[in-house]
């Protein structure tokens, strides 16, 4: 790709973004903290999360924090710089929903197949539509809703074997991130819907999966916060997240935070990297 490209998504205005997709900024000295984002601030094309302890430039930024791929990232911002300044934020809190494909078949067989999902975990989210093939990518679409069964969230993830492409929609309420409503006083809070769902391929058939079940989309407490405002009854909280460094730190920030709520706090990480590949490295 052109490096003149490069360096201009690089240098793209992230503030103007972030402002046209939605998000409040709140001045702090020389730079802006995003509301409703744990620890990010930002000040012109540069942010650092302080939950994640990184940072970087605008095209970091929709890399790390919105996982498009450099490609897409780089096209994304360049798309967008001629319209940052004038689009109306409130017409950006419109979700864009994906049209769904006439049939879920290569979505089906990318969870089955690739990674070794259970059908009988799958089958019944896409019967609800919470999961389901989009008509013009083929990606797998994982949607989050509201108590009235509205949309409010939708991530995407190719599926394509080979492929680590996945962002969240424009629009995306991450306080209704994906999630399964349980029956007990319990949730289980993970990082993606992937890692969800092996959990729940894993543990299938016992009384673990009684439990709520949540994606976090990351590291983020938003749609934790979120989650337990609406279900009041919870009062255990076993984080479920990747055994790697940045979900052990995780962890202990969690912990720290609402152990002091009053809410019981477990943890409960694979054996491997993540809850996936502790099936596929089984299979």
């Amino acid at each position: 790709m052109d490096k003149n490209l490069i360096i201009q998504a690089r240098r793209a205005n992230l503030e103007e973004y972030l402002k046209a997709t939605g998000n409040i900024l709140l001045k702090e000295g020389k730079q802006f903290r995003v509301k409703n984002h744990s620890g990010l601030v930002v000040s012109g094309n540069r942010w650092y999360s302080h939950s994640l302890s990184k940072g970087g430039n605008s095209l970091d930024y929709l890399i790390e924090m919105e996982h498009l791929d450099f490609k897409k990232a780089i096209e994304y911002l360049l798309n967008r710089k001629n319209t940052i300044k004038t689009e109306n934020p409130l017409q950006n809190k419109r979700i864009i929903v994906p049209q769904r494909n006439i049939n879920d078949k290569r979505v089906i067989a990318y969870l089955v197949k690739t990674r070794m999902i259970s059908q009988n975990v799958i089958i019944p989210l896409i019967m609800q539509g919470r999961i389901y093939e989009s008509i013009e990518y083929h990606n797998c679409v994982f949607t989050g809703i509201d108590e009235y069964n509205n949309i409010k969230y939708v991530t995407q993830r190719s599926s394509l074997p080979n492929c680590s492409l996945r962002f969240e929609s424009m629009g995306s309420d991450k306080k209704y991130s994906f999630s399964i409503k349980g029956k007990t006083d319990i949730v289980c809070v993970f990082e993606s819907p992937i890692d969800l769902l092996s959990y729940r391929t894993i543990y299938h058939g016992t009384s673990r999966i009684q439990s709520h079940m949540l994606s976090l989309g990351g590291v983020s407490s938003i749609a934790l916060d979120a989650y337990i405002e609406r279900n009041p009854q919870i009062k255990n909280i076993v984080f479920c997240l990747d055994n790697d460094a940045t979900g052990n730190e995780a962890y202990i920030s969690f912990q720290h935070k609402y152990l002091p709520k009053g809410f019981n706090v477990y943890k409960h990480f694979p054996q491997t990297k993540d809850w996936n590949l502790q099936i596929t490295h089984k299979s």
